[in-house]
């Protein structure tokens, strides 16, 4: 009785709001076309990105190697050649030039696409057409590409005209990457093996603009690598440093001093994640395993496993030695013989500290010592909290509520929360710019709620369960969610449902 009466309280409190002007309405098109797609809708939508070229959402269709654009109420099959599934083309084909124009790296058919500033098509360089290889400049919006492995690399720059380049080439291997650096005029490049998996380069080169190449010796201590591509990397030039972070955080970044002489290396940093902080321009990196084992089994004995647990480690402005945290021990979760580490232990907030899982509750660093926060130890924040920005908010979400962080590191409960035990995965909680509202998706419930200002809730009618959120578009703003048995949409325009 106690328990049925505090639902119906718990009811009450979430529904002090006014829910109209929001509806569920399914998507034309959307419909489950494949046993596993019945069984698991969500299969329908994945990977919702914003195209240059397409006004709408464009979604991946899981299982059917296919690309589909949301328009705000219907989904339609992407039929053009660029962008497509095949080769990781969508996921990783596309590259924006600082002009927005783009060059996209097609896979069926094998051409390399170009869509220019204004344009709203993506056309073929036929030029390219059968193409063994490419790699994006970032820096000067140059792709670099071959027709054959044998045959010299050419340069294509926005007009899509392609023209040789002399490039470097190491022991045999050619230049597979190349990023022109503004900040110090010139540009870097890699040689390594071609392989579809990353491999470590054979040799890094500098270039001073309108210059020769250079090679730079990089002496790296044992078990180090010298990074694969500088695709995505993040490179940060300061006072005469130029440091490069690599996107894949199995390779070490790398430090260097930049001077009239060229470029000469200094030193490198563990392998891990590293995460800027803009506001203190320090660099945190976690160092270490993500899996533990407690004990080594052998045929008739077990050992206690070396223990390898992870570290934290303060890069700080134009340093070229990362300090370590000392006293701070990653949050780990014991399973079996093994302990898990979490995966994304660093957190940063604009305009707060820098935030870290340690074993006890969420601290904070100041310097290079971390800090601990009587009100985000987890057993008043739940043993597996997240913690984000959405909205204007700083929300920790957790089994045991949602929480508010101030700025003054104060937290506050909301307490009519429209959810009980909101875990991280089973409630979804999205901020709609446009409609400067809330949107909460209860999996469990298969309720919507929104809210403008995460105090007061009203639950969207609706007569499907819903059960994910796939993204948002701007324009026409609409939430793409995912349904029972197909894709719906929450959106303002009801009257034309």
């Amino acid at each position: 009785m106690y328990k049925q009466l505090s639902r119906l309280m718990f009811a009450l409190g979430a529904t002090t709001a006014n829910a109209e002007g929001f509806c569920v309405a399914p998507v034309a098109g959307s419909e489950a076309h494949l046993p596993v797609e019945f069984e698991q809708p969500y299969r329908i939508a994945t990977s919702p990105r914003i195209v240059p070229g397409f006004d709408g959402l464009i979604v991946k269709a899981l299982n059917r190697h296919e690309l589909y654009e949301f328009n705000g109420s219907s989904l339609s099959l992407m039929e053009d050649d660029f962008p497509h599934v095949w080769g990781f083309a969508f996921e990783h084909g596309i590259h924006i030039r600082p002009d927005g124009e783009a060059f996209g790296f097609g896979s069926r058919p094998r051409v390399i696409f170009h869509l220019g500033s204004n344009a709203s098509n993506w056309e073929p360089i036929e030029s390219t057409r059968g193409y063994a290889g490419a790699f994006f400049d970032q820096g000067a919006g140059s792709v670099y590409w071959q027709a054959s492995s044998s045959m010299q690399l050419e340069r294509i720059k926005a007009d899509g005209i392609s023209r040789e380049v002399d490039l470097p080439e190491f022991n045999g291997d050619h230049t597979v990457s190349v990023r022109t650096i503004s900040e110090i005029s010139g540009a870097l490049a890699l040689t390594g093996p071609r392989s579809s998996t990353p491999s470590q380069s054979s040799s890094m080169w500098f270039r001073p603009l309108g210059s020769e190449w250079v090679r730079t010796l990089v002496d790296l201590p044992d078990g180090h690598r010298l990074l694969s591509t500088f695709q995505d990397a993040q490179v940060d030039v300061s006072n005469g440093i130029v440091r490069v972070f690599p996107f894949n955080n199995a390779f070490e970044p790398l430090i260097f001093r930049f001077s009239e002489q060229g470029l000469q290396f200094v030193s490198s940093l563990p392998a891990g994640i590293w995460r800027y902080h803009p506001s203190s321009q320090n660099w945190v990196g976690r160092s270490g395993p993500w899996v533990e084992l407690k004990e080594t089994s052998f045929a008739f004995w077990k050992e206690e496993a070396e223990k390898l647990a992870p570290q934290f480690l303060v890069l700080g402005p134009s340093e070229t030695e990362a300090r370590l945290v000392s006293g701070l021990l990653s949050a780990g979760e014991a399973r079996g013989q093994s302990v898990f580490y979490h995966p994304e232990p660093i957190i940063m907030i604009e305009a707060m500290p820098i935030f870290v899982r340690s074993e006890r509750g969420f601290m904070f660093l100041d310097g290079v010592q971390a800090v601990g926060i009587e009100a985000l130890r987890y057993e008043k924040i739940g043993i597996h909290p997240s913690m984000k920005t959405i909205g204007e908010l700083n929300i920790i979400q957790s089994e045991l509520g949602v929480f508010v962080l101030s700025d003054d590191l104060s937290l506050r409960r909301i307490d009519n929360f429209p959810a009980e035990n909101p875990w991280p995965h089973e409630v979804i909680i999205e901020y709609v710019e446009t409609w400067q509202t809330y949107i909460i998706i209860d999996r469990r419930s298969g309720e919507i709620h929104v809210s403008k200002d995460m105090q007061s809730f009203s639950t969207v009618e609706s007569e499907q369960r819903i059960n994910a959120s796939v993204g948002v578009l701007l324009e026409p703003t609409s939430v793409l969610v995912v349904g029972e048995d197909r894709l719906y949409a929450v959106t303002q325009d009801c009257a034309s449902q």
